[in-house]
């Protein structure tokens, strides 16, 4: 959805059209449930949290201010809620302090040859296989396009502490997929 819609959708539901918010559930409902649930791993703790998420982001709508796209906002709301579900289930969710790494092109490049050239049922259990932080990276970067600065934004990690941790997913998934050769 254009960034202008979305800002016209906001304004109308803030201003009382609140049926116009509709419009933004049914635009990113599905993408926010399937982010959630590569986190949490149950249908239905991600179907309730995806609800809980449009009910708080509706009821805080009047504090987005535009300076990120809607759907950064909205993803930010969801993967905050889904940490907290998974730190009140005990799950751990591993924050690195942030290294001086960079992603090595050479690794990406690698990566795109496995994406490629592997089915699709390997690299599925490879990522099923990952922490559920690891798994929103991977989804919202690969799936939803999100930049790297989105990713930060989203997480409230740093850019550089989100370079790492894809730097090391990606070749922790290059090495999965190459022992399963």
């Amino acid at each position: 959805m254009e960034k202008a819609k979305e800002l016209d959708i906001i304004a109308a539901v803030c201003g009382g059209q609140t049926e116009c918010y509709r419009e933004l559930v049914d635009a990113y409902g599905q993408k926010i449930f399937a982010l959630i649930y590569k986190m949490v791993g149950s249908r239905e703790d991600a179907e309730e949290l995806a609800q809980d998420v449009f009910v708080k982001a509706f009821f805080s709508l009047k504090t987005f201010r535009g300076g990120s796209s809607f759907s950064t906002w909205l993803f930010r709301i969801a993967y905050n809620m889904a940490v907290s579900s998974l730190r009140k289930r005990k799950i751990v969710v591993y924050k690195d302090v942030a290294d001086d790494g960079i992603i090595d092109n050479e690794e990406d490049e690698i990566m795109e040859k496995h994406l490629r050239e592997s089915d699709f049922e390997r690299i599925e259990k490879a990522v099923s296989g990952l922490p559920p932080q690891e798994k929103f990276l991977m989804g919202a970067f690969y799936q939803e396009h999100k930049s790297l600065g989105e990713l930060a934004e989203i997480t409230g990690l740093s850019l550089s502490n989100v370079k790492v941790k894809m730097f090391r997913v990606k070749k922790k998934l290059i090495q999965e997929l190459g022992a399963g050769k």
